[in-house]
């Protein structure tokens, strides 16, 4: 019996509060200042939550979409610290992210500018030109690339830091970019992982995701040992515009299970009781 209840208080300390799995984090910015700071319209149409797959994944996968950033001076100035993250199976885990966006965000369907693309559009839009509705041909990522943060400040880089995950782990880690009307030149998005730098220049000339035009990939991204990986973006130029609309991120994932916590701690409570009657039967 003794060595029952050893057991059970080791696999309860090897426990502790989480347990870790194989999973994805999906996450897309959903912020719209561009539509209020710059005189357009709020809300026309609502940033939207991605959902399905992007590079990775499967139909029907959830997407964590955050929004209600602070600003210091509005637009400007993003900063922002969420709850823990849902998974793409809609199960919890004790992943956090907080950021820093130098210059605010940005959304890619302003109605001021006109400036929608077929990646992120998410009409109808109304056509200012022509005071005529239309609608585009959308890709399944109009929701992922309608806002994102930005980063072309030449005094500060911005940031996302992910906490919570398991320490010093490899990690993928695939960052979306840009999608709207205005492509090529300054528009070069530079990201830096544990201190790889790679870029993607987006160039709204395909109808798919395409690595060094939608996205980047990190595929042996390593989180700290205290279970942080920190993405930056931006040059620190002034010149390109380093746009991130959201990422994915795939390895061991801690999840909060204190319902499995708590059943050892009874078992162990139960067993403690059962040695104690016994021993003053002796």
């Amino acid at each position: 019996m003794k060595r029952t209840l050893l057991v059970i208080i080791s696999v309860m300390v090897a426990a502790g509060w989480t347990s870790v799995q194989a999973q994805l984090i999906d996450v897309n910015f959903i912020d719209e200042s561009i539509n209020i700071g710059y005189s357009g319209t709020p809300g026309t149409p609502l940033p939207a939550t991605m959902s399905g797959a992007a590079v990775v994944g499967s139909a029907g996968d959830t997407w964590n979409g955050l929004g209600g950033f602070a600003y210091s001076a509005y637009p400007l100035g993003a900063t922002y610290t969420s709850g823990n993250l849902v998974q793409a199976n809609g199960g919890l885990s004790d992943v956090t992210l907080s950021l820093s966006a130098p210059n605010g965000t940005y959304d890619a369907n302003s109605v001021n500018w006109n400036n929608h693309s077929t990646f992120s559009y998410i009409g109808p839009f109304p056509n200012y030109n022509t005071a005529a509705a239309y609608t585009l041909n959308l890709t399944p990522w109009s929701a992922l690339m309608g806002s994102m943060l930005v980063a072309n400040s030449a005094t500060a880089l911005g940031n996302v830091t992910l906490s919570g995950l398991a320490p010093s782990s490899p990690y993928t880690l695939v960052l979306y970019n840009a999608g709207d009307a205005n492509i090529g030149a300054g528009r070069t998005s530079t990201f830096i992982v544990n201190g790889i730098t790679q870029t993607s220049t987006w160039m709204a000339d395909t109808a798919s995701l395409v690595a060094g035009d939608d996205y980047t990939e990190y595929v042996n991204a390593m989180s700290d040992g205290a279970g942080n990986l920190v993405i930056t973006f931006g040059d620190g130029s002034g010149v390109n515009e380093s746009d991130l609309n959201g990422f994915q991120l795939s390895g061991t994932i801690p999840v909060p299970e204190p319902g499995t916590l708590a059943l050892l701690a009874s078992g162990a409570v139960l067993l403690l009781g059962y040695q104690r009657r016994k021993a003053l039967r002796a």
